[in-house]
């Protein structure tokens, strides 16, 4: 009996399936129905091999509910709670503890407790899969008496495991290919015996408290390993053995430990397609190991200490990720990344490179998402910058870029990303760091259907589906005009022109950018009026245009005068609310013109001048003043032959 999928409500124990006593399969996956979690109206079903009920409303039972015994013998369950009544403290049914035909058994997020599992194990000798992640099973992890020979996909993830892992898992589970024992609390170093897993294809150990060296054993022995996970632990050391035999490996995930060494075998590793090793302890060189893979796709080295250039040999022509954000790596970037036509992801933030930052971008036109702030670029944004065509978020911020704005930054769409086919499936989460309070503080959790906040002048933007469009120019050197296509970035979310020597009108186009959240274009030297079409911007939540010259009327609308004022500070010109000064009567406030960068600072020629004449002529003062009065000239000869016995004597006595 199928009926997944469905709107079907109503407690089950009296629907008409009670009295179907033939069937083999009941499969009630996502829909509304009242479940007892002891499955006790379906007990005379003595044929029934499958019970398949995820996403379900489960009514909890006292112990005098489960006191039948059951005539089926199940070959699989499948159960997960639809999470309607929170996590709940709750007993395993009775009925499985009679069950010694099990092959799969997939209890999922059902908040079931207890101490061990064994009798589970013990009880159905012919178990291949076992998953009980997102439980609260508590307790050292105990081991059965006799070999599992048949297990080979085992989930333990999200419990509350603790103590050391047994030395006795590979005896115990010879054939595991998948082992997950993620978010638990288990201690101590990783069993040297799970190099005695020749079959382990899959391993999970992330987000636990292990500590100590990834063993050779696990190296030299899990010849079928493809993928190793081991995130957020205290590991140290070598990321992996000096010698492995790890050459299926595809995805390595190391991310928040102590290693500090990346070793030349990684590059055996041929099949990698996904390295995550950012935040550990790794300094040195970049290591030259990772040129050599050829088929790797996602790459996080970031908040490490990886120094030197960026070796020209780093160019894998499938890679579609690159983090290597808050590390020391300086220099220009020549030919790095010049065969990286699939690449979507860039983010080289919070580094010091150097050299102008148009150069080596004419490979890359799949960009979505490039982060080069606080860096040393210099130079203008040249016009080939615009062939990236598919940004979607860009930060050039905190460097020394200047010229203009190129106006054929217009031309790109800067669409929201809405899907990335390139990304890989795990790991699902990118996160990106900006500082500058003319910006936000935090991107968090930019991945296809997670959320991401952003919190930007203290107010909290939260999307979801999709990474948002923006784009930071703030803290650089650009001048000239604010390019008018600017204005045809309708589906834009943030714009940061602040802290720049930007001139001239904030164009009126600006009036087209719909779906911008955060405009700020403070700290530069814009003069006229604030156009009066930008109240049409319902969407706009933080706005900033201070320490300017804007000058007029703040214009009427529902936002431009509930923004604080600290958003217009520093325009003597401007008037009306939020500020003091009043439009009808221009008298009531003083007028300062503001001090712009050219006035801030006297004429460096007329003051070498200024200079030169005041010195000859305080020494012709002098000079004739001795002259002219011989006592003075007595003293002042006698002045200087004591200083210069006082310099003699301390010399002679500091001296060896």
């Amino acid at each position: 009996m199928i009926l997944y999928s469905n709107q079907l409500t109503g407690d089950i124990a009296s629907s008409p399936l009670v009295n179907l006593t033939s069937l083999k399969e009941l499969r009630l996956s996502n829909n509304n129905f009242q479940i007892p979690i002891s499955f006790r109206p379906f007990f005379n079903h003595s044929r029934l091999k499958v019970i398949h009920c995820l996403y379900c409303d489960y009514l909890l039972e006292t112990d005098e509910f489960q006191a039948s015994v059951p005539s089926f013998q199940l070959n699989t369950i499948s159960l997960s709670d639809a999470g309607r009544h929170g996590n709940n403290d709750a007993a395993v049914p009775k009925f499985l503890y009679r069950q010694h035909s099990l092959t799969s058994v997939k209890l999922h997020d059902i908040s079931f407790s207890g101490k061990s599992f064994l009798w589970l194990i013990g009880n159905n000798t012919e178990l291949t899969t076992l998953i009980l992640d997102d439980n609260f099973f508590t307790g050292p992890l105990q081991m059965p008496s006799n070999p599992i020979s048949k297990l080979s996909d085992m989930d333990i993830s999200s419990n509350h495991f603790s103590g050391n892992i047994p030395e006795d898992i590979a005896t115990s589970f010879p054939v595991l290919q998948v082992l997950i024992m993620s978010a638990n609390s288990f201690t101590g170093t990783i069993p040297s015996s799970f190099g005695d897993m020749a079959y382990l294809a899959y391993l999970d150990l992330s987000y636990n408290h292990l500590s100590g060296n990834i063993p050779n054993s696990l190296g030299m022995g899990c010849r079928s390993l493809e993928t190793l996970k081991l995130s957020n632990n205290s590991l140290e050391g070598s990321i992996l053995p000096v010698r492995h035999n790890l050459t299926q490996l595809t995805y390595l995930e190391l991310d928040i430990n102590k290693f500090t060494t990346i070793p030349n075998s990684l590059s055996s590793c041929s099949k990698l397609e996904v390295l995550k090793i950012n935040l550990n302890h790794l300094e040195g060189p970049f290591p030259t190991a990772i040129c050599q893979i050829k088929f790797l796709q996602y790459l996080d080295i970031s908040e490490n200490s990886i120094a030197g250039i960026l070796p020209a040999c780093f160019s894998p022509p499938d890679i579609t990720y690159v983090k290597l954000s808050k590390n020391r790596l300086q220099g220009p970037l020549p030919h790095a990344f010049f065969n990286c036509t699939m690449l979507r992801i860039l983010d080289l933030s919070h580094n010091q490179l150097t050299g102008p930052v148009s150069k080596w971008f004419d490979n890359l036109s799949s960009l979505s998402i490039l982060l080069l702030n606080k860096n040393h670029f210099d130079g203008e944004i040249l016009s080939q910058f615009c062939n990236l065509t598919e940004l979607s978020l860009l930060d050039l911020s905190n460097n020394s870029l200047s010229g203009s704005i190129p106006p054929c930054l217009g031309n790109i769409m800067f669409m929201p990303l809405l899907h990335n086919p390139g990304l890989p499936l795990t790991p699902p989460v990118y996160t990106l760091t900006f500082e500058e309070l003319q910006w936000a503080d935090t991107f968090q959790n930019i991945v296809v259907e997670e959320p991401i906040q952003s919190v930007t002048k203290s107010i909290t933007l939260v999307y979801r589906g999709y990474i948002i469009s923006a784009i930071d120019l703030s803290c650089n050197n650009f001048a000239g005009h604010i390019p008018p296509e600017i204005g045809n970035l309708f589906h834009l979310k943030s714009l940061n022109l602040s802290r720049n020597s930007l001139s001239g009108t904030i164009p009126i186009t600006f009036a087209n950018l719909t779906d911008t959240e955060s405009l700020d274009l403070s700290y530069n030297r814009l003069t006229g009026n604030i156009p009066s079409q930008l109240p049409k911007l319902d969407s706009l939540r933080v706005f900033n245009v201070s320490c300017n010259d804007l000058s007029g009327p703040i214009p009427e609308g529902p936002h431009f005068q509930t923004f604080d004022g600290m958003s217009y500070v520093g325009n003597q010109l401007l008037c009306g609310k939020p500020v003091s000064r009043n439009c009808t009567d221009p008298e009531s406030a003083p007028v300062t013109p503001r001090t712009t960068k050219e006035t801030e600072f006297m004429d460096m020629d007329t003051f070498y001048v200024s200079f030169a004449t005041a010195y000859i002529t305080m020494l012709l003062a002098v000079f004739a003043i001795l002259c002219i009065n011989p006592y003075w000239r007595q003293a002042w000869f006698h002045l200087v032959e004591v200083s210069l016995r006082h310099c003699y004597y301390f010399v002679v006595d500091n001296l060896p």
